[in-house]
C-alpha cells in the first residue's frame, strides 16, 4: 500500500500544477511543449496507480474468511496440511475456520454447513468420500463459496462444482511403489493391499501401483493380488485386518499400504506374526513416521507427498479467485520415492517445505 499511496500523491501533485491555470493569452511554443509533457506525466501516473491497485488486489487476503475441512485431524498428514493453510492465512490476513470431522462424512457435511452459515468466502476441502461430495459442493456453489479441492480429488462428475483442484500426482505415487516391487522382486510376489476404497486418490494410487509393476516387471503375471483389506488409512484398523490376512495367507511377500499411518499397523501385525524381515511393507506420504520406519528397516519404501505446500497453495489460489484473478484449474504436485538407499538425504522429523 505504500507504493500505491506514493503514486497517488505524485499524481495529485501533478494535477495540482495543472488545475489552477486561468485564462491567459495564446500559449507559446514552449508552453505547448510543457503542457504535452504534463499530459504524458499524468498518463504515466494513472498507469502506475492502476498497476499498484491491481497488484495489491491480487496479493491481499482482505477480510476474507477461509474454511478448511479435512476428513480428520488425528492423522499427522492432515495436520501438516493445516500448517500450510494456517501459514497462508496468516500471510494474507485471512481468518481461518476449521473443524475435525473425525472420519465421519455426515459430520463433515454438517460442519461445512456451519462454516457457510458463519460466512466463509472460500473452502479448502478434502472430502472423506469422493463419490459422496456432490451435495456439499452444490451447497457451497449455491452459497457463492469458492471451493479449492485438495489432496483427495472429487470424481470427475463433480469437477464443475469446484473452482480448483490441487493434488499429488496420485498415479505417480502408486507407480513409484509398484516400480520398487518390480525391481526388488524380479521373480514375482504375492501382494496384500491395505486400502481406503472410499478415497478416489487411494483408488488411483492402487491403480498406479499395478501400473508400476506392469511396466517394470519382466513377467507381470508373476505378481499376484492375494487379498485387498480395508485399512481405513488407520494404524489400529490396519493392524487388525492385516493380522487376519496373515493368518489366512502364509505366503504374502509384499504389503502395499495407501499411507504411512496404515503401514505402521502392517508393521505391527507382521512383527506380531513373527515375519519381520520376510515381508516388504510399502507406504505412502513420506511422513516422519514412515521415514523413521524406513530408517529402522521395518518399511522399505514410501512415495512422498507435500501436504504443507498443498494447503498453502490452496489458500493462495482461493484468495486469487476471490480477488477476481485466474488460476490453473488442476495442479498436480510431483511425488518422490524414499527408500533405504536415499533415506539419509531427508530430515526424519519433518514434512515438506514451502520452497
Amino acid at each position: 500500500m505504500k507504493k500505491l499511496l506514493s503514486v497517488v500523491l505524485a499524481g495529485a501533485m501533478v494535477l495540482s500544477m495543472t488545475a489552477c491555470s486561468s485564462s491567459e493569452p495564446a500559449e507559446t511554443e514552449a508552453e505547448t511543449e510543457a503542457a504535452a509533457e504534463t499530459e504524458a506525466v499524468e498518463e504515466s501516473v494513472a498507469e502506475d496507480v492502476t498497476e499498484a491497485v491491481e497488484e495489491d488486489a491480487e496479493a491481499a487476503g482482505g477480510d476474507y474468511t477461509i474454511g478448511f475441512s479435512p476428513y480428520t485431524l488425528t492423522n499427522e498428514y492432515f495436520t501438516a496440511v493445516l500448517d500450510g493453510v494456517q501459514q497462508a492465512c496468516d500471510e494474507l490476513g485471512c481468518e481461518l475456520l476449521y473443524f475435525d470431522p473425525q472420519n465421519d462424512p455426515t459430520q463433515q457435511a454438517s460442519q461445512i454447513d456451519d462454516m457457510i452459515a458463519s460466512g466463509i468466502d472460500a473452502l479448502i476441502y478434502i472430502p472423506y468420500d469422493s463419490a459422496g461430495a456432490h451435495t456439499v459442493l452444490q451447497t457451497c456453489q449455491d452459497a457463492g463459496v469458492k471451493v479449492i479441492n485438495i489432496d483427495n480429488v472429487v470424481t470427475e462428475d463433480d469437477y464443475e462444482l469446484v473452482d480448483g483442484i490441487i493434488a499429488s500426482d496420485n498415479t505417480q505415487l502408486g507407480y513409484l511403489s509398484g516400480q520398487w516391487v518390480a525391481e526388488n522382486h524380479p521373480d514375482g510376489a504375492n501382494i496384500l493391499i491395505a486400502h481406503l476404497q472410499t478415497a478416489e486418490s487411494c483408488v488411483i494410487n492402487v491403480a498406479g501401483f499395478w501400473q508400476g509393476i506392469e511396466e517394470n516387471a519382466e513377467n507381470p503375471d508373476a505378481f499376484v493380488e492375494v487379498q485387498v483389506v480395508e485399512g481405513g488409512g488407520d494404524t489400529n484398523v490396519t493392524f487388525n485386518v492385516v493380522s487376519d490376512a496373515l493368518q489366512a495367507h502364509d505366503d504374502i511377500d509384499v504389503i502395499y499400504c495407501i499411507n504411512d499411518t496404515s503401514a505402521l499397523g502392517a508393521v505391527q501385525a507382521v512383527e506380531e506374526a513373527g515375519k519381520t524381515g520376510e515381508i516388504d511393507i510399502l507406504g505412502k506420504d513420506g511422513a516422519p513416521i514412515g521415514k523413521h520406519a524406513i530408517n529402522d528397516g521395518t518399511m522399505v519404501q514410501s512415495s512422498a507427498q507435500r501436504p504443507t505446500y498443498m494447503g498453502y497453495q490452496g489458500v493462495q489460489k482461493a484468495v486469487t479467485l476471490l480477488n477476481g484473478g485466474e488460476i490453473d484449474f488442476n495442479e498436480a504436485i510431483e511425488s518422490y520415492s524414499i527408500t533405504a538407499d536415499n533415506i539419509a538425504d531427508y530430515d526424519l522429523d519433518a514434512w515438506d517445505t514451502l520452497e
